[in-house]
Formats: structure tokens, sequence, C-alpha cells
């Protein structure tokens, strides 16, 4: 066994010379967040297939609704956070962690009172469905994210084994009460409540173990906080966007159609996830290094993830018919949409991995104009595309802004030095 491992350190340090990367640190790093990833898509897999089996499409749409609009109001929780605690930890700054929770925590209120405000909003219309949910979400708006900045920590302490532990611990406890509460109820509030607490309550127990076992010092980033603030601040108009197209499909097409449309883009979204771990891997290196020894091999490295993912979306879209037959059988129009999305996965990772070098190098000019130009123009597009040819409108957004976004960052990552 000893033997075969050392003749495996050698293939991979043989690789380098082709790859231009470390190996070593992306096959160990890479194991585990893939491990991670693929207990986490099993479990959104098999939560999907609970939803879109045993409730109707009116109400998983309106389950998809609510929890999108979750999501754009979890704008207000600071989301640039995590990646400036991910490098704050990563030089050492481990007292860094308790001021981003908190300050997670004290903006995540905001998000609190303008759900209360859309609840009453849902109120005076006479949607007594929406203003029950929305007031209820209220309660748990400042928890939602915060709790969650374990991960961050773990990651910048490379701990990947540790991080991808809790989280397949997380996910299980999840799918299980999910799946249990599918069973017993359709009842979209019991549901919703169920799904915001299997979130909370293993973030609280895994955050104070993090910072009990792997917190080694007090020493506070004086930089952090502020430019977790910024990354926050550039982050809004895509988290906008990462949800509006969900939101307008609900109010130009319906419910129904909004559970098609999710149904369509979770497997490429799963895809995206697992792939994005490349960026996870990255942060941590980059975050030591300069931008010139990181531009040496860049390119070489885009050159060789593209020809991965390709032959990943070409392996989708030959399978995905069997998929969607046997595990989505009431979804079978998805099948079309998801095809011709799954093309995007190329532009969105690509550019992911190319932005991760603008985070690391705290190049905020460039990642305000990333996030800005990009996103507006993403928005741009999507509102008169939905609303004039309904899903296919959002699909050909997400492909249209996903090239125009890798061009985007491609051309700013040259003129960083």
């Amino acid at each position: 066994m000893e033997s075969l491992k050392i003749k495996g350190l050698r293939v991979l340090k043989w690789t380098e010379g082709y790859t231009k990367t470390d190996m070593v640190y992306l096959a160990k790093g890479g194991f585990w967040l893939g491990l991670g990833q693929f207990v986490s898509s099993g479990a959104a897999f098999l939560t999907s297939i609970a939803f879109a089996n045993l409730l109707s499409p009116e109400i998983f749409g309106v389950y998809k609704y609510i929890l999108s609009i979750t999501s754009l109001l979890t704008i207000t929780t600071l989301s640039g956070m995590d990646s400036a605690l991910t490098q704050a930890i990563a030089r050492g700054f481990d007292g860094t962690l308790a001021p981003a929770v908190r300050a997670k925590m004290k903006w995540g209120v905001l998000g609190s009172f303008l759900s209360l405000l859309l609840g009453g909003y849902y109120y005076l219309h006479g949607n007594m469905t929406m203003a029950i949910a929305f007031c209820s979400i209220a309660i748990f708006m400042p928890f939602t994210e915060s709790l969650d900045m374990y991960n961050s920590m773990l990651w910048g302490k490379k701990l990947f084994s540790v991080q991808v532990n809790y989280n397949i611990v997380k996910k299980i406890f999840a799918l299980v009460s999910l799946v249990t509460t599918i069973f017993l109820t359709h009842n979209i509030y019991i549901i919703l409540f169920v799904y915001f607490i299997s979130v909370i309550i293993p973030n609280l127990i895994f955050l104070n173990r993090t910072k009990k076992i792997y917190a080694k010092n007090n020493d506070v980033d004086p930089e952090a906080i502020n430019y977790g603030k910024h990354l926050s601040g550039a982050y809004i108009i895509s988290t906008i966007l990462s949800e509006l197209d969900k939101v307008l499909v609900f109010h130009f097409v319906g419910a129904i159609d909004l559970a098609i449309y999710s149904l369509a883009t979770a497997p490429t979204d799963q895809i995206k996830g697992l792939l994005k771990n490349v960026n996870s891997l990255a942060m941590p290196q980059f975050s030591q290094r300069s931008v010139e020894e990181i531009k040496q091999t860049l390119w070489h490295k885009v050159i060789i993830l593209t020809l991965f993912i390709t032959t990943i979306v070409i392996f989708y879209i030959l399978i995905s018919p069997i998929f969607f037959k046997i595990f989505f059988p009431k979804y079978l129009s998805s099948i079309y949409y998801s095809q011709i999305l799954s093309i995007s996965l190329i532009p969105v990772i690509i550019s992911g991995f190319i932005y991760t070098i603008l985070e690391s190098q705290k190049s905020q000019k460039e990642i305000y104009q990333y996030n800005l130009y990009g996103n507006l123009f993403g928005i741009i597009i999507l509102i008169p595309l939905v609303y004039f040819f309904g899903i296919w409108g959002a699909i050909s957004s997400k492909i249209i802004t996903r090239f125009f976004s890798l061009g985007l960052v491609s051309k700013l990552i040259r003129n960083i030095s």
C-alpha cells in the first residue's frame, strides 16, 4: 500500500510539468472537497426527487419562489465576508472568525426587517400563504448565513477533510429532516420551518466546535471586516441576478413553469458546485502568491480546465434524457432546457476560477467592475427575455451573461499587476 502511495505521488509530481499546478495539493484537497460535493449533490438530488414526485408542481413552484426571495434577502448578510475571512485565516489571523460572524448577524437583522415588510405587503394584498411565510422567515434571517462561517475558517487552514466531514453530517441531517417532513405533510409552512432549522442547528454546533478546536490565536486582521463589506457590496448585483430569473419566471409564467425551470437548472447547478471546488482550493494558494507568479501559468491552467469541463458537458447532454425519465418523469419538458443550459458551465467555471485571483489579490476596483458590469448586463437582458420568451428567455440570458462575464474577467485580469 505504501509503495502504491509513493508511485501515485511520483505520477502527480510528473504531471506538474505539464499542468503547471501543485498536483499533490490539488489531489489531496480535491479528493476531500469532491467527496463533500458528491454527498451534497446526492442529498440535493434525493431531496429534489422527493419534492418533484411527492408534491404537486404548483406547491413545488411556490416553495422555490419563497426560497429565491429569501436568497435575495441574504444580500444584507455580507456574503463577501466569507472570502475575506478565508484570506485572513490563511494569513494566520484566527481571531477574525468571531467579529466576522457578529458582522454577518448584525446585518442579517436588516434582512429580517425586509422580510417582515414583504410579509406585510402580501397580507395587504390578501395572499396569506406568502404573508405568513415571509413573516416566519424573518426570525431565521440573522442566522442562516452567519453560522456557516466555520467553512471559511477551515478552508483558510486547508483543513478540507474536517470541513467535508462536518458538511456531510449537515447535508444528511437536512436530507432526512426534509424528506421525512414531505412524506408526512405537504404544508408549506412546516416544510419551510424544517428547512431553516435543519440548516441552523448543525451550523451552530460546527461553528462552536471549529472555534474551540482550530482557532490557535486571537489575532484579528484589521482589514478583513472592511474588505468583507467591500466584497459584499460588489456581490449585491450578482446575488440579485442569481435569483431574479426564478422570481421573474414565477411572476410572468407561473408556479408550475418555475418548477419545470428549477429542475432544468438543478443538475447544472450541482455540476457547477462540484467544479467550483477548484476555486476553493485555489484561494489559499493564490492568497500567498503575487499576481506576477500566478499569471505565469494561468492561461495554461485555463486551457486544461476548459477541456475538462467540455468533456463533462458533452457527457451530461448524452445522459440527461435517461436521467430525467428515470427520476423526474413528470418533468420531461425540463430536458431540453437543461441540455442547452449545460453549455454555460464552460464560461461560468472558467470565469469563477479567474475571478478567484482578483479576490485573492484584493483587487477591489476590478472586483467591482466585474460584478457591476457583468451582472448589470445580465439583469438588463434577463427581464425582457423572460417577459417575451418565458423559460427559454431565462435560459438564453444565463448563457449570454456567462460568456460576457468570461470575456470581462479575462480582460480585467490582464490589467492588474
